[in-house]
């Protein structure tokens, strides 16, 4: 039960995992945790596996979700893919209430079409020069 960040250099990719319950408590713990390691790595994209989780709360938690990670420091221009097993309602939702607040955030079913919709898209802020030209 909870969940599981890391950075993967490689792939300049923060992955995520959450198992069980996906509650209030836990989107708040998981976004500043993920906002700590945008700024310690500059990297803005979110794999979120969510294909084990229970999404539980109310539609009102689901509401409230977006504006947690807000209040949590995730910057703006974090792209954020939800890996699923199934779409529901429940998940849709989520997607909508988060775009509508400005953030960006896709749901969806297919690993590799996550990867790939977290790497197109709008450019995002470029990496603090290594030394190296």
């Amino acid at each position: 039960m909870g969940y599981e960040l890391s950075y993967d250099q490689e792939r300049d990719l923060i992955l995520g995992k959450v198992e069980g319950d996906l509650n209030r408590v836990l989107v708040e713990e998981m976004s500043h945790e993920f906002a700590k390691l945008t700024s310690s790595s500059r990297c803005f994209k979110l794999l979120n596996d969510l294909r084990s989780a229970n999404i539980t709360p109310s539609t009102f938690d689901i509401y409230a979700m977006p504006r947690i990670v807000e209040k949590q420091g995730v910057p703006f221009v974090s792209r954020r893919a939800i890996l699923v097993s199934e779409l529901s309602e429940e998940f849709e939702f989520l997607e909508t209430v988060s775009v509508n607040v400005g953030q960006m955030v896709r749901i969806f079913n297919d690993e590799q079409a996550a990867l790939e919709w977290l790497n197109a898209g709008e450019a995002l802020p470029d990496k603090p020069d290594s030394g190296g030209t």
